[in-house]
Protein backbone atom coordinates (compact mmCIF):
# COMPACT_ATOMS: atom_id res chain seq x y z
CA UNK A 1 0.00 0.00 0.00
CA UNK A 2 1.15 3.60 -1.24
CA UNK A 3 1.47 5.77 1.84
CA UNK A 4 0.60 9.50 1.05
CA UNK A 5 2.96 12.22 1.65
CA UNK A 6 1.22 13.19 4.29
CA UNK A 7 1.65 9.69 5.88
CA UNK A 8 5.15 9.50 5.12
CA UNK A 9 5.41 12.39 6.89
CA UNK A 10 3.73 11.53 9.73
CA UNK A 11 6.04 7.97 10.00
CA UNK A 12 9.24 10.27 9.53
CA UNK A 13 7.93 12.21 12.55
CA UNK A 14 7.56 8.94 14.55
CA UNK A 15 10.86 7.49 13.62
CA UNK A 16 11.86 11.18 14.73
CA UNK A 17 10.36 11.09 18.29
CA UNK A 18 11.89 7.27 18.72
CA UNK A 19 15.32 9.06 18.07
CA UNK A 20 14.65 10.95 20.67
CA UNK A 21 13.69 8.51 23.15
CA UNK A 22 16.99 7.14 22.51
CA UNK A 23 18.73 10.17 22.68
CA UNK A 24 16.75 10.57 26.41
CA UNK A 25 17.64 7.87 27.56
CA UNK A 26 21.11 8.46 26.86
CA UNK A 27 21.07 11.66 28.24
CA UNK A 28 19.64 9.72 31.66
CA UNK A 29 22.23 7.15 32.04
CA UNK A 30 25.03 9.69 30.93
CA UNK A 31 24.54 11.81 33.53
CA UNK A 32 24.12 8.72 35.94
CA UNK A 33 27.54 7.39 34.99
CA UNK A 34 29.45 11.15 34.39
CA UNK A 35 28.12 13.05 37.11
CA UNK A 36 26.42 10.50 40.01
CA UNK A 37 24.61 7.54 40.48
CA UNK A 38 22.15 9.23 42.61
CA UNK A 39 18.71 7.76 41.67
CA UNK A 40 17.06 11.11 42.33
CA UNK A 41 18.67 12.75 39.31
CA UNK A 42 18.34 10.03 36.93
CA UNK A 43 14.72 10.36 37.72
CA UNK A 44 14.68 14.66 37.00
CA UNK A 45 16.88 13.91 33.72
CA UNK A 46 14.58 11.66 32.87
CA UNK A 47 11.54 13.75 33.51
CA UNK A 48 12.79 17.30 32.25
CA UNK A 49 14.65 16.00 28.78
CA UNK A 50 10.71 14.19 28.30
CA UNK A 51 8.89 16.61 29.17
CA UNK A 52 10.83 19.53 27.31
CA UNK A 53 10.58 16.26 23.90
CA UNK A 54 6.86 15.82 24.26
CA UNK A 55 6.32 19.96 24.33
CA UNK A 56 8.31 20.01 21.08
CA UNK A 57 6.65 17.39 19.65
CA UNK A 58 3.20 18.28 20.57
CA UNK A 59 3.43 22.08 18.77
CA UNK A 60 5.00 20.00 15.48
CA UNK A 61 2.50 17.31 15.27
CA UNK A 62 -0.47 17.37 17.89
CA UNK A 63 -0.99 15.02 20.43
CA UNK A 64 -0.30 11.35 18.47
CA UNK A 65 0.16 8.88 20.80
CA UNK A 66 2.13 6.42 19.17
CA UNK A 67 5.04 9.55 18.70
CA UNK A 68 4.49 9.24 22.51
CA UNK A 69 4.59 5.85 22.66
CA UNK A 70 7.73 5.97 21.05
CA UNK A 71 9.59 8.91 22.95
CA UNK A 72 8.88 6.72 25.88
CA UNK A 73 9.85 3.38 25.14
CA UNK A 74 13.13 3.69 24.94
CA UNK A 75 14.28 5.35 28.51
CA UNK A 76 11.22 2.89 29.82
CA UNK A 77 13.32 0.03 28.23
CA UNK A 78 16.68 0.75 29.31
CA UNK A 79 15.13 1.58 33.18
CA UNK A 80 13.51 -1.62 33.48
CA UNK A 81 16.45 -3.82 32.36
CA UNK A 82 19.09 -2.09 34.37
CA UNK A 83 17.24 -0.85 36.55
CA UNK A 84 14.10 -1.79 38.56
CA UNK A 85 14.83 -5.61 38.58
CA UNK A 86 17.24 -4.67 41.44
CA UNK A 87 15.26 -1.99 42.72
CA UNK A 88 11.51 -2.91 42.13
CA UNK A 89 10.42 0.53 44.20
CA UNK A 90 11.36 2.66 41.40
CA UNK A 91 7.93 1.83 39.43
CA UNK A 92 6.87 5.46 39.90
CA UNK A 93 9.67 6.59 37.74
CA UNK A 94 8.22 4.95 34.94
CA UNK A 95 4.56 6.83 35.67
CA UNK A 96 6.06 10.09 36.17
CA UNK A 97 8.24 9.87 33.00
CA UNK A 98 4.51 8.87 31.30
CA UNK A 99 3.01 11.85 32.65
CA UNK A 100 5.21 14.19 31.85
CA UNK A 101 4.84 12.90 28.47
CA UNK A 102 1.46 13.23 28.56
CA UNK A 103 0.93 17.19 30.17
CA UNK A 104 4.22 18.38 27.89
CA UNK A 105 2.25 17.07 24.96
CA UNK A 106 -0.83 18.39 26.25
CA UNK A 107 0.43 21.76 26.79
CA UNK A 108 1.98 22.57 23.09
CA UNK A 109 -1.24 20.95 21.64
CA UNK A 110 -3.42 23.49 23.41
CA UNK A 111 -5.70 20.77 24.42
CA UNK A 112 -5.96 22.01 28.10
CA UNK A 113 -7.33 25.50 29.21
CA UNK A 114 -4.82 27.52 30.53
CA UNK A 115 -5.73 26.56 34.19
CA UNK A 116 -6.19 23.07 33.32
CA UNK A 117 -1.88 23.24 31.93
CA UNK A 118 -0.81 24.94 35.01
CA UNK A 119 -2.63 22.80 37.17
CA UNK A 120 -0.87 20.00 35.11
CA UNK A 121 2.55 21.85 35.55
CA UNK A 122 1.81 21.88 39.20
CA UNK A 123 0.56 18.63 39.68
CA UNK A 124 3.86 17.46 38.09
CA UNK A 125 6.10 19.18 40.28
CA UNK A 126 4.31 18.18 43.69
CA UNK A 127 4.71 14.81 42.54
CA UNK A 128 8.50 14.98 41.31
CA UNK A 129 8.99 16.90 45.08
CA UNK A 130 7.65 14.44 47.07
CA UNK A 131 8.55 11.39 45.53
CA UNK A 132 12.65 13.06 45.12
CA UNK A 133 12.62 14.03 48.79
CA UNK A 134 10.15 11.43 50.49
CA UNK A 135 9.69 8.44 48.85
CA UNK A 136 12.97 7.55 47.09
CA UNK A 137 15.01 8.14 50.18
CA UNK A 138 12.54 6.27 52.69
CA UNK A 139 12.53 3.42 50.13
CA UNK A 140 16.50 3.29 49.83
CA UNK A 141 16.96 3.13 53.29
CA UNK A 142 14.01 0.13 53.81
CA UNK A 143 15.78 -1.90 50.51
CA UNK A 144 19.44 -1.19 52.27
CA UNK A 145 19.04 -1.72 56.08
CA UNK A 146 18.31 -4.90 58.15
CA UNK A 147 18.21 -4.77 61.48
CA UNK A 148 18.27 -7.38 63.92
CA UNK A 149 19.86 -9.06 67.33
CA UNK A 150 21.50 -11.98 66.25
CA UNK A 151 25.43 -13.66 67.38
CA UNK A 152 28.25 -12.28 65.46
CA UNK A 153 29.63 -15.12 63.52
CA UNK A 154 33.84 -16.12 64.93
CA UNK A 155 35.80 -14.22 62.62
CA UNK A 156 39.28 -12.49 62.14
CA UNK A 157 40.51 -10.62 59.46
CA UNK A 158 44.29 -9.78 58.60
CA UNK A 159 45.53 -6.54 59.43
CA UNK A 160 46.45 -4.31 56.10
CA UNK A 161 47.22 -0.54 57.60
CA UNK A 162 49.59 0.15 60.13
CA UNK A 163 48.83 1.35 63.80
CA UNK A 164 45.82 -0.31 65.95
CA UNK A 165 43.15 -2.38 63.19
CA UNK A 166 40.70 -4.27 64.56
CA UNK A 167 40.52 -7.80 63.28
CA UNK A 168 37.93 -9.28 65.22
CA UNK A 169 35.29 -8.10 67.91
CA UNK A 170 36.51 -6.65 71.05
CA UNK A 171 34.02 -7.37 74.00
CA UNK A 172 32.92 -4.04 75.37
CA UNK A 173 33.55 -2.13 72.52
CA UNK A 174 31.25 -1.23 69.09
CA UNK A 175 32.71 -2.83 65.74
CA UNK A 176 31.50 -0.96 62.60
CA UNK A 177 32.91 -3.06 59.49
CA UNK A 178 32.68 -1.64 55.83
CA UNK A 179 33.23 -4.39 53.26
CA UNK A 180 34.97 -2.36 50.52
CA UNK A 181 36.25 -2.82 46.63
CA UNK A 182 38.94 -0.97 45.12
CA UNK A 183 36.69 -1.62 41.69
CA UNK A 184 33.28 -0.62 43.41
CA UNK A 185 31.89 2.71 42.33
CA UNK A 186 29.38 2.66 44.80
CA UNK A 187 32.18 1.56 47.45
CA UNK A 188 33.86 4.46 46.83
CA UNK A 189 31.00 7.11 47.01
CA UNK A 190 30.17 5.60 50.76
CA UNK A 191 33.34 6.07 52.05
CA UNK A 192 33.55 9.63 52.38
CA UNK A 193 30.35 8.84 54.44
CA UNK A 194 32.07 6.58 56.73
CA UNK A 195 34.77 8.96 56.88
CA UNK A 196 32.50 11.73 58.19
CA UNK A 197 31.04 9.50 61.10
CA UNK A 198 33.75 8.51 62.33
CA UNK A 199 35.31 12.16 62.65
CA UNK A 200 31.73 12.86 64.71
CA UNK A 201 32.50 10.30 66.97
CA UNK A 202 35.94 10.93 67.29
CA UNK A 203 35.92 11.12 70.93
CA UNK A 204 34.28 7.75 71.61
CA UNK A 205 36.89 5.16 72.16
CA UNK A 206 34.44 2.83 72.38
CA UNK A 207 33.51 2.73 69.07
CA UNK A 208 36.13 1.28 66.42
CA UNK A 209 35.59 1.47 63.03
CA UNK A 210 37.72 -0.83 60.13
CA UNK A 211 37.22 -0.81 56.29
CA UNK A 212 37.96 -4.57 55.00
CA UNK A 213 38.79 -5.50 51.30
CA UNK A 214 38.43 -9.30 49.93
CA UNK A 215 39.24 -10.99 46.88
CA UNK A 216 36.35 -9.56 45.31
CA UNK A 217 37.49 -8.14 42.24
CA UNK A 218 40.85 -8.81 42.35
CA UNK A 219 41.54 -6.94 45.43
CA UNK A 220 44.76 -7.48 47.49
CA UNK A 221 45.90 -6.15 50.62
CA UNK A 222 49.00 -4.33 48.50
CA UNK A 223 46.26 -3.22 46.31
CA UNK A 224 43.89 -1.85 49.18
CA UNK A 225 46.70 -0.15 51.13
CA UNK A 226 47.88 1.66 47.95
CA UNK A 227 44.17 3.08 46.94
CA UNK A 228 44.36 4.29 50.73
CA UNK A 229 47.49 6.19 50.08
CA UNK A 230 46.13 7.56 46.77
CA UNK A 231 43.04 8.52 48.43
CA UNK A 232 44.29 9.79 51.65
CA UNK A 233 42.16 7.49 53.65
CA UNK A 234 42.66 7.39 57.41
CA UNK A 235 40.64 4.38 58.53
CA UNK A 236 42.23 1.64 59.71
CA UNK A 237 42.55 -1.14 57.09
CA UNK A 238 42.17 -5.05 57.05
CA UNK A 239 41.65 -8.18 54.52
CA UNK A 240 38.95 -10.83 54.61
CA UNK A 241 41.20 -13.46 52.77
CA UNK A 242 38.54 -15.80 50.61
CA UNK A 243 35.64 -13.37 51.52
CA UNK A 244 34.75 -15.58 55.07
CA UNK A 245 33.57 -13.35 56.94
CA UNK A 246 31.60 -11.15 54.25
CA UNK A 247 29.74 -14.83 53.55
CA UNK A 248 29.60 -15.11 57.33
CA UNK A 249 27.21 -12.19 57.63
CA UNK A 250 25.14 -13.08 55.13
CA UNK A 251 26.25 -10.16 52.74
CA UNK A 252 26.67 -11.23 48.74
CA UNK A 253 27.61 -7.81 47.31
CA UNK A 254 29.43 -4.72 47.72
CA UNK A 255 29.93 -2.70 49.73
CA UNK A 256 28.47 -4.16 53.36
CA UNK A 257 28.11 -2.83 56.28
CA UNK A 258 27.98 -4.67 59.54
CA UNK A 259 27.77 -3.26 62.99
CA UNK A 260 28.31 -5.70 66.06
CA UNK A 261 27.44 -4.25 69.66
CA UNK A 262 29.67 -4.79 72.75
CA UNK A 263 28.12 -7.98 73.29
CA UNK A 264 29.10 -9.17 70.03
CA UNK A 265 25.76 -8.82 68.85
CA UNK A 266 25.23 -7.69 65.20
CA UNK A 267 22.71 -4.67 65.26
CA UNK A 268 22.93 -4.34 61.75
CA UNK A 269 24.28 -5.50 58.52
CA UNK A 270 23.38 -3.31 54.96
CA UNK A 271 23.85 -3.91 51.47
CA UNK A 272 24.42 -1.27 48.62
CA UNK A 273 25.18 2.53 49.13
CA UNK A 274 22.74 5.39 47.08
CA UNK A 275 23.74 8.81 47.65
CA UNK A 276 19.67 9.06 47.45
CA UNK A 277 19.52 7.99 50.83
CA UNK A 278 20.25 11.35 52.48
CA UNK A 279 19.77 10.61 55.81
CA UNK A 280 22.88 7.98 55.66
CA UNK A 281 25.44 9.54 57.65
CA UNK A 282 22.66 10.69 60.34
CA UNK A 283 21.21 7.32 60.47
CA UNK A 284 24.48 5.18 61.18
CA UNK A 285 25.28 8.06 63.76
CA UNK A 286 22.27 7.67 65.77
CA UNK A 287 22.53 4.08 65.72
CA UNK A 288 26.35 3.98 67.24
CA UNK A 289 25.25 6.52 69.79
CA UNK A 290 22.53 4.53 70.80
CA UNK A 291 24.39 1.19 71.45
Amino acid sequence: MKLTPAERGRWKFRLGSLGLGVLAAGAVFGASLAVSDDLRLMYLVGVIVLFCAATWMGAKSGRDRLSACLLYLPLAGMFGFLVLGQLPFLWPHLLLWALAIAIGLSLAAARLNRKGMISGVVILFALSAWYCMTYIPDRMKRATNHFGDGAAPEFAFQAVSEGAVPTTATPGKILLIDFFGTWCPPCIAELPEIVRVRAGLQNRRDIEFVVVGTNAGGDTPERLRAFARRQHVTLPLAFDQGKKAHAAFGLSGFPGIVVIDRAGRVRLTRQGYNSSEASFRGDLTQLLESL
